[in-house]
This record gives structure tokens, sequence and C-alpha cells, in this order.
């Protein structure tokens, strides 16, 4: 397209520092944009389940409150005696009505009265003791009500009395008693009551939680009412709400989908986030993210809703896209004005280079076209010589005019560098095994010894130093059982680590033992055992399955933690997919080590005859089994 040489050597150098830094520019703005969204949205997430598990914490105080009262037989027994002897509103109405009674009936009535009056304050007594005990000093929940079906309450807390109340004004009792067994939850409500009792305007709502009370004969005899403060229960939304790092927003709704924190909402918001959750099913817990735009400023946002089966509660957390990405585009605008400054000083010293290029290459070139099959070894072009003022083209000059010499001397030498090939592509895999736990056991070392805890730390420097001489031999290949043996010694010292926390098994066939395997290809699965398994909660333990077929052997290591996540291992598993069709050795990283590693390794050794699975087990925890076949020479 070009003839001038200058010309096409100008505009595609230009073309591709033009090319370069559009795309770098566009893929940073990309990349950074998806980094942040994906860490907001992760954070997110992270403050929305810790919301809602200290949401649900909080909850089931108050329940525990709840069952200790209903379980409670002295409180049962106390309160349907207290109960029996008060008599419902409509009742005391039709004894004043009644005629007067006689004088002797008077006698012996005050006498019963005076003992009914000292039998209900001793009721009253001993079920105020039990209902403050329950409470406990911590005060799980600030009141407790003890509602009777002959529409009289007895209260617990700041508010200590007994009234009368009608049950259509308490329609919780009929819920309770039409609903299934169970609790209900309240929303905050206003609470006059409880809120004479706290200065603050934060102690004007409440929330309640409700069960039914039963008898010795569990026949239900009237029901319990837990209360709390609602700022108590909801510290946790209120603490996001004025502390978060993405300026965000909680929403807390309940199993209608209306908004019960915080307070004061907006009607139109509201409308919006009934229709988000109405799909959700209430049988289970489940989370989404997701994007939002917020009907009332119409801003697009990032939307974390999580839900809890157990309160029935949503908990929703925004954060605006506009303030999130307001620092990356602030950079972006300073980031483009320095490319197109450098793209100015690209173009010129493009235009520089091809002109300088330009001549050297004219004269390389004749040289080429001089080049014939004949003086392959012979000193005839090696006459030559060239000063252009480039070290590199006067070294390629020089290069094309050795080719000859070493062409002839790279044939003979052909052969040679095929042959020791696959044995430097082991050695280069070998080379990346590095026991980073060393730091660890150093350390642990250093603590066992200032503890003067002289028998674990003999025993672990017994094992280490079998484990680094083994690592650190020549040999490419081991009998499996110097390999579970250097393995063991691995183990050992992560026991003495951990203590009881973590056991291992190992369960090999004598036969077995005597197989020449790849060197260290089990300890590295051990490994990533406990550096994966060790996150999860102990116990944790390690198994070793050796088995062998009549022409293969086979060594799985599984564990019982978490196992692979979902998409790790599709991806591991693309990566081995990958590399079974690549005859190349991938490009190396001084931090290889891992499944990768041990997979080329078998590979190198057993071709299409390894064995190499990874996979997660049905009862949890992963497994990972390698092979090949018996009495493989590498």
């Amino acid at each position: 397209m070009f003839k001038s040489m200058k010309t096409a050597l100008f505009l595609t150098y230009s073309s591709i520092i033009l090319i370069v830094f559009a795309t770098f520019v566009l893929f940073f703005y990309s990349w950074s944009t998806n980094q942040l969204r994906g860490q907001a949205m992760s954070t997110l997430e992270s403050f929305g389940v810790s919301i809602q598990d200290q949401l649900v914490q909080q909850i089931e105080q108050l329940n525990r409150v709840s069952l200790n009262v209903m379980y409670s037989n002295l409180v049962k027994e106390r309160f349907a005696s207290y109960m029996s002897d008060r008599r419902a509103p409509d009742e005391i109405q039709e004894e004043n009505e009644a005629p007067p009674a006689t004088s002797g009936q008077a006698g012996d009535g005050m006498d019963s009265a005076a003992q009914q009056r000292i039998r209900q304050n001793n009721d009253a007594k001993v079920l105020t003791d039990a209902l403050t005990a329950i409470i406990g000093p911590s005060r799980l929940a600030e009141q407790i009500y003890l509602y009777a079906f002959n529409g009289r309450y007895y209260g617990t807390g700041f508010d200590n009395r007994e009234q009368a109340y009608k049950p259509e004004e308490k329609p919780f009792i009929e819920q309770l008693r039409q609903g299934p067994p169970g609790k209900l939850v309240s929303d905050p409500n206003l609470d006059l009551q409880l809120s004479k009792y706290y200065s603050s305007e934060v102690g004007k709502y409440s929330i309640s939680l409700y069960r039914l009370l039963y008898d010795e004969y569990n026949v239900p005899i009237g029901a319990i009412e837990v209360k709390q403060y609602a700022h108590r229960i909801l510290a946790s939304a209120a603490d996001f709400e004025s502390n978060n790092p993405y300026n965000g927003h909680i929403y807390v709704l309940n199993r209608e989908g209306r908004i019960i924190y915080p307070f004061d909402h907006d009607s139109q918001r509201s409308e919006a986030f009934r229709s988000l959750v109405a799909p959700i099913d209430g049988s289970s817990d489940s989370y989404r993210s997701l994007p939002f735009t917020d009907p009332v400023t119409e801003e697009k946002q990032l939307l974390s809703l999580h839900y809890s089966a157990s309160t029935g509660w949503y908990t929703i957390l925004t954060t605006s896209e506009s303030d999130l990405f307001r620092p990356l585009k602030r950079f972006t605008f300073q980031l483009f004005g320095t490319a197109f400054v450098l793209l100015a000083l690209g173009i010129g010293l493009s235009f520089y280079a091809a002109n300088k290029i330009t001549f050297p290459i004219y004269r390389i070139r004749r040289a080429v076209r001089n080049f014939s099959f004949e003086h392959i070894g012979s000193n005839i072009i090696a006459q030559q010589k060239m000063k252009s003022g480039f070290i590199e083209l006067d070294e390629l000059h020089d290069a094309f005019q050795s080719m000859s010499e070493r062409l002839k001397q790279s044939l003979d030498n052909l052969l040679l560098a095929e042959a020791q090939s696959l044995q430097a592509q082991l050695n280069a895999l070998q080379s990346q095994m590095n026991p980073h736990f060393l730091y660890n056991t150093l350390a642990n070392l250093q603590e066992m010894a200032e503890q003067q805890m002289n028998g674990p730390l003999i025993a672990t420097i017994e094992h280490m130093s079998d484990f680094l001489r083994y690592i650190t031999s020549k040999e490419r290949q081991v009998p499996l059982r110097d390999e579970l043996m250097n393995t063991i010694n691995y183990l050992e010292v992560n026991q003495i680590r951990f203590g009881e926390r973590l056991t291992y098994c190992v369960s090999v066939p004598d036969e077995l033992l005597a197989q020449t395997i790849p060197k260290l290809a089990v300890q590295p699965l051990v490994e990533n055992c406990i550096k994966f398994g060790t996150s999860q909660a102990p116990p944790w333990r390690v198994e070793i399955i050796g088995t062998m077929t009549d022409s293969r052997w086979q060594i799985e290591v599984r564990d019982f933690g978490s196992g692979f996540e979902p998409d790790k291992l599709a991806r591991l598993q693309a990566k081995l997919a990958s590399l079974e069709k690549e005859s190349n050795l991938p490009a190396l990283e001084l931090n290889g080590m891992g499944l990768l590693n041990i997979y080329l390794r078998l590979n190198l050794i057993y071709g299409e005859h390894k064995i190499f699975e990874i996979r997660n087990l049905p009862e949890g925890g992963a497994s990972v089994r390698i092979g090949g076949l018996l009495h493989q020479e590498g």
C-alpha cells in the first residue's frame, strides 16, 4: 500500500501507539469500574449478611425470653392461680348489681376475701420475681406482659401492674390462637407506655414478640408479649446508615414488604421495594444483588437484598453509582490528558525511528538477497561489515553473517536438544515446589522455644529436618513410601501446630509402597487441604487413600471442608482441558506450585495414561485423585 518504507513505518508506529493508548484507557476504565462495582457489591453483601445475622440474634434473644417464660412451670402455675382469682370486668359489674349479702354471709365473705388477697399478693410477688429473673441483669427484654383470656394482663419490667384489656384491641391474641404454633414478631410500634421510661427520641418505638402460654396439659391459658426498644434491635442497621464506606443506605422491610426502618420513609420508594421483594419465597433465607433505580432520586444504584425466614424481615442496602464512581471518573479524565501528551510524544518518536531505521534495513536487505544455500559454513558473507549506529541492527547483520556456521552447529545439536527437552521441563516444574509453610513453622519453633516446650520443639525439628532433606534431594521420581513419609512429616508438623483440631489417615496397600511416582506429588495436595480446610471451623481431617489395579496406581487425597467453590472448580477444569490440547509447556510462574504443576508433571511422565481428577464430595469436602501406569519410569 505504501511504497515508501519511511511512511509505512511512521504510520504503522503511530497507529500502534494510538490503538495501544486507546485500548489501555478503555480497558483500564472498564476494569476499574467492574472492580469497584464488584468490590462494592461484595462489601454490601457482607454488611447485609452481618446486619441480618445481628437482627436475627436480637429477635432470638426475645424468643429465648418468651420460651423461658413458656416453659417455666412456676410462671404458669402462679399466673393461672393469680388470674383465677381475678375476674373479668363484666363479672365485676354483675356482682355489683347483685343484692347485698346477709350479715353472716358478709363475715364469711370478708374472711374469704382476705385469704384471696393474701394468695393474690403471694402469687404476684412470686410471679414478678420469676419474670424479673428471666429478664436478667443484662436486660434481654425491657418488658414482659402475660395476657389471660379473661380480659386481664400482668406486666413485669418498667411497667409492673395488672390491668384489664379488651381482646379486640389486641389482635395478636386472635392471630396466635388461629395461626400455626410459634412466635409472632411485630413491626416497630410507637410505644407511649415504654417510652415514658426513656428520655431519648429513639426510645419512642418498641418491637414485641408474642407466643401462646400453655398450662401443664398443653392447653392455651393466655399469651406472652416480650418487648424491647426498637433502636436496640435495629442498632446494627443504624450503625451502617451512619458509618459505611460507600455512603450507602439501609432499609428493613417486614414480611408484607412495608418499610419498618427507617421510621420516616418515602411511600414511593416503599412501593418500589415492595414489588422487588414480592417474588421472593419466604420459606427460607435468601439474598440477591442487582442494579436498581431509585424512584425518588432517579439515580442508578447497587442494591443488596437479604431475607431471613426466622424474623420474616428483608434487609436492603443501597449505594449510588455516581458516588461510587466519582473518584474513578476524575482519575480517568486526568489519565486521558496524560495519554494525549504521551501520544503526541510517541508519534514524534515514531517519525524519528522510522527515518533512522530505514537506511540500515536497506543494507540488511541487500545482504539477504546475496545469501545462498551454498554459502552455509563459508567465510564469504562474514567479510561484509556494517556500522549503522544501532547496536541492534549491527548485531542483527553480524548474526546473519554467522548464520551459516550456527545453522550447521544447530543441526548437529538438534537431536541432543530434543533429548534433553523433557528433562528440562520436568526440572522447571519441580523447581516451583517451594514449601511456603516453612516461615510459619520457624515462627512456631521460636514460640515453642520461648515457652520451653522441649518435647514438641524436638519433634518439630526432627520432622522439619526430614522434610527439608527430602525436598532438596536431587531425585525426580521416588518410591511412594518416601513420598508418604515426607507427607507424614509435613502432617506431623502441622498437627503439632494445630493439636487435636487436625487429624489424618493414611491407607495405602503395602504392595504399592515400592511404586515409583513423581517426587512432591502427594504432599502439595495435602498442603492445599490444610490451607483451605483450616479456613473453616475445626475439626479438620485429611485422608490419603492408595489403590492399584493390574496396570495402574492411584492416590486420592480428600478433606472434609467446604470443598472447591463452584466457579473456581469450573475455571480449574477449563484450564486442565486447555492444557490437554496444548503440546508445549505453558509459561511458568515462580509461585506456580499447585494442582496444575502436578498435572503437568504427570502429563509429561505418563501422557494419556495419567490419572488426574478433581471434584467435590457429595458429603462435603474436596477430593483430588492422581495416578499413572505401574512401574512407569520418567
